[in-house]
Formats: C-alpha cells, sequence, structure tokens
C-alpha cells in the first residue's frame, strides 16, 4: 500500500500539469506528452525512494494472495480504478472525446511496469494476485465507461485510526500517516451505488447512494489469523453515501470539481456482518 500510494502521488501530481495548456489549442499532443513524461518521471523517483535500499536480483515470484485477507489487493483495485478514472477525465478534457482505452492503457502499462520492479527487487517480488486485482481496477473504470459512459459503480476509500497500531507500530505505522498506508485495520473500501441509477428519483435526491464496504480486524500479522490473543475477522457494511457528482444538479461546472471527491467515502451509519456478529456503527469512516 505505501509503494502504491508513493508511486500514484507522484504519477498524478506530474499529471496535473497536462491541464496548463489551454492557451497553446495543442492540447491532446501535450497531455500525451506530460502523462508519457510523468509516468517515466515518477517511476524513476520510485525507483529511488522505494527500491533504493534493496539490492538488484533476478526476476522472481512473490505468492502474498493470502495475506492481510486480501485488504491489500482491495488497494491495488481502487489504484487501478482511481488512475484509469482520472486519466480519462484529462483525456477527455484534452481531446474533447471520450476514449476510455487510453485511461486503461496508460494505468496497466504503468502498474505493470511497478509490478515487474518489484519482481527484480530483493525485497519484494513479482505478485500474479497483484497483477490480477490492478486488472479488476482498470477493468471496472473501463468497462463502465464504455458500455454506459459513466460511472454506475463507484469504489471508494475510507480510514479511521484502529487500536491495533500501537501493539505492532514497527508493522502498523507509529504516526496518522504510516496508519493511513500501512493499518489495513483502519482502512475500508467501498463500492457506491447512486440510487438514481434505477430509480427516477427527483433532481435533488440524486446524490444518494448505497454503498457496501469490506475491511478486516484484529489482523496483526499478514499471514496469521491468530496472534497472541487477537482474532482477525473479516468485516462486510451495508452503508450510504453521497454520489459528489450529483451534488449541484443545477451547476454542471460545480458538478465536475465536486467529481474529483469521489473517491472519499462519507462518513454515514452502518450495519457490520462479520464472523462472530452482526453490529450496528452510527458512524462509520
Amino acid at each position: 500500500m505505501r509503494r502504491t500510494f508513493i508511486s500514484v502521488s507522484l504519477f498524478l501530481a506530474l499529471c496535473v500539469n497536462a491541464q496548463r495548456t489551454d492557451s497553446l489549442h495543442v492540447r491532446k499532443g501535450i497531455t500525451h506528452a506530460v502523462l508519457t513524461s510523468s509516468a517515466v518521471g515518477s517511476l524513476v523517483a520510485l525507483n529511488q525512494v522505494w527500491y533504493a535500499p534493496y539490492s538488484s536480483e533476478e526476476f522472481h515470484l512473490f505468492n502474498d494472495s493470502k495475506q492481510w485477507m486480501q485488504m491489500d489487493k482491495m488497494g491495488h483495485a481502487f489504484t487501478g480504478y482511481l488512475i484509469t478514472n482520472e486519466l480519462n477525465r484529462v483525456h477527455y478534457w484534452a481531446a474533447g472525446k471520450r476514449q476510455p482505452w487510453v485511461g486503461a492503457v496508460y494505468a496497466m502499462s504503468y502498474l505493470s511496469a511497478l509490478e515487474l520492479m518489484d519482481g527484480f527487487s530483493s525485497g519484494w517480488g513479482f505478485s500474479g494476485s497483484d497483477m490480477l486485482a490492478n486488472g479488476v481496477g482498470v477493468g471496472l473504470s473501463f468497462s463502465q465507461d464504455y458500455f454506459f459512459n459513466r460511472q454506475v459503480l463507484i469504489p471508494k476509500f475510507s480510514f479511521s485510526r484502529s487500536s491495533y497500531a500501537v501493539v505492532r507500530p514497527e508493522i502498523l505505522g507509529s504516526t496518522y500517516a504510516e496508519q493511513l498506508l500501512k493499518d489495513y485495520n483502519g482502512q475500508t473500501y467501498w463500492v457506491s451505488v447512486p440510487l438514481a441509477s434505477f430509480l427516477n428519483l427527483p433532481n435533488g435526491f440524486k446524490w444518494i447512494c448505497i454503498s457496501l464496504g469490506y475491511g478486516c480486524d484484529a489482523k496483526l500479522v499478514g499471514s496469521q489469523d491468530s496472534w497472541n490473543g487477537f482474532n482477525a475477522r473479516r468485516q462486510v457494511y451495508l452503508s450510504l453515501d453521497i454520489d459528489c457528482s450529483s451534488l449541484a444538479p443545477r451547476h454542471p461546472k460545480l458538478n465536475k470539481v465536486l467529481s474529483h471527491l469521489n473517491w472519499i467515502k462519507v462518513p454515514f451509519p452502518s450495519l457490520e456482518f462479520s464472523s462472530d456478529k452482526t453490529r450496528f456503527h452510527w458512524i462509520s469512516f
């Protein structure tokens, strides 16, 4: 998760420069040049930031498909979706037409390069399950743009500090920023569906979503569900959410700006279904 967050932050931070070329009337060409150089530049930077402490060796595999109750795979899928969706926004702004394959190609190429770099690092290894999760996220964004011209299923992320990080701060993080990236107990991945997708709602209520979330609790060791008296469990949540792209129906431009917040799950009451019992939470982050 840390490596993915660093790489995506570098990439997207550089990509926003593509939106500063309006006066040149050559947005499309310059946008693709910026996207390509941003991808290469962020990979070079990541090589120094993330991989430098580890030696290089022959390409090798690493099977981590059963670790952390697949929370890291959820992170990979979410990342693939986020990159694809945001790059398609940039391309639509530059080209003036929807071409969903553009974001998908950029995202899969970029994420595949990261996985290959893992494969040559002594600290990691090429993970087929990571690649599969990347493809699921990219495919989710691509297929919705291709078939519906919009995102009907909206993946989202939320985080709330857990009580487990103080038990293993070296693994789960000692600061808020570290815990945000490393403590899977505090992370929840959601898929929100606007009710307006299948119900005829008034404009003022098109923002209402129903949301399904996935998380884990008491997970302190990646490959073990029980450790020092802690028994990990999977969590499934049912909650409400907000489609930020529909909050201002009379202001399309404002909706476009707000839609960039759509990757964050808005806190709402929820029902939690886990292996031991069903719980109600007044507020779920």
